[in-house]
């Protein structure tokens, strides 16, 4: 992981007060960059500063980029390193009291600056600020508003439920973050991290800092198969996925979240994202956070872990093992007492039985996100 670095009060005396910074990480981007970059420039709040990361397209984006001759855009070209790597640079690139994000296929409207800026210079015990905008397809018609996919809206110390999930925000171009606190905290984004590097660098920040919501749609985000998250397989993205659930999980700042999401934490890594990895569920098995969980709570985790694990055709020993020391913590777990019983006597019946049970459960990594927001093809529509 890449710190930007500590020099709290000498970098803050520096930034430009009042100016906002925006990132705009873009790789092979020159379809949609211009039309980033124009909503931008008609802003109504015009204090601000565009750092376009070329993060080594292979496309037309430079010469896209390259006819824009306004002081406020500066241009930094890199070999290819990947989302997390483009952001870092931006961080590091950046002067302005303020930080926002725009991706490079993605747009402001008009007043997304004046009222997010303007809400946390007249807010300074808040931290940050994130407001409404739409999920849109290819053409920026509409979809559907960003706020009906989240939870919420939360305010104020905000980390334990940006920890229990990436839809508080949202997308990141519906968040404003104040730099000092980036800065003062050396924090940035995990370069291992292909999907969700976003969401590890907004648990970081709100760990730190506060939030406020305005209910205003001043943002625009596009849904389209290009897109890095519609690119990924479902493995990959579990892997990043799970990296940001272990980060979060060793965070000093876990064991104030309640018993609830902690538990709904360990059971989104333990049986869904690790589920290929028993080496490493078994490794969180013994990490002092899930030891810190109440005994009923471990015990049932470990029987889900071990209920999946037998779906799965998964190694016998360890299974055992597992309903072994779920027992031991909740020895009146009916439940984990019939599996356990089930399994020993018939390994095949007790595996059929668990499959019946959980064939029509949905898989989250086996649909790609956002797919239900895209509208259907002409040829489909009219089939």
């Amino acid at each position: 992981m890449t710190g930007i670095g500590a020099g709290g009060q000498t970098r803050r005396a520096l930034a430009h007060a009042g100016l906002v910074s925006i990132m705009m990480p873009a790789h092979n981007a020159e379809r949609y960059i211009a039309a980033a970059i124009d909503s931008v420039l008609a802003q109504t709040y015009t204090n601000w500063e565009l750092v376009v990361v070329d993060d080594g397209s292979t496309d037309g984006t430079s010469e896209v980029v390259s006819r824009y001759t306004d002081p406020r855009i500066r241009v930094i070209g890199q070999p290819n390193g990947g989302e997390a790597v483009a952001r870092n640079t931006a961080l590091r690139n950046m002067n302005g009291e303020f930080v926002a994000f725009l991706d490079s296929d993605d747009m402001y409207l008009p007043s997304h600056l004046e009222v997010t800026v303007g809400y946390l210079l007249a807010h300074p015990g808040d931290d940050g600020v994130y407001v409404d905008g739409y999920y849109c397809d290819e053409a920026m018609s509409p979809l559907r508003k960003l706020s009906s996919r989240r939870r919420g809206p939360f305010t104020g110390w905000v980390y334990p439920e940006v920890v229990h999930g990436s839809d508080v925000f949202g997308p990141p171009l519906s968040v404003v973050l104040r730099r000092d606190v980036i800065v003062e905290h050396g924090l940035s984004y995990d370069e291992d991290i292909v999907i969700g590097p976003d969401w590890d660098f907004f648990v970081q920040f709100s760990a730190k800092g506060t939030f406020g919501y305005l209910d205003e749609a001043t943002s625009l985000y596009r849904v389209h198969n290009a897109s890095i998250s519609a690119r990924t397989g479902s493995r990959r993205r579990a892997e990043s996925l799970a990296a940001c659930r272990m980060r979060a999980i060793r965070m000093p700042e876990f064991a104030l979240c309640s018993v609830g999401i902690r538990y709904e934490v360990f059971y989104d890594l333990l049986v869904n994202l690790l589920r290929e990895s028993p080496e490493r569920q078994d490794e969180v098995l013994r990490w002092p956070e899930f030891e810190a969980l109440p005994a009923d709570v471990q015990a049932r985790l470990l029987r889900l872990l071990a209920s999946r694990a037998i779906a799965c055709g998964g190694e016998p020993e360890r299974i055992r093992e597992w309903l072994r020391r779920s027992r031991a913590l909740a020895g009146g777990d009916r439940r984990g007492a019939l599996l356990s019983i089930a399994y020993r006597v018939s390994p095949s019946l007790c595996r059929t039985i668990v499959r019946a049970r959980t064939l029509r459960q949905s898989d989250p990594l086996d649909t790609p996100p956002l797919a239900d927001l895209k509208r259907p093809s002409s040829t489909t529509a009219g089939a």
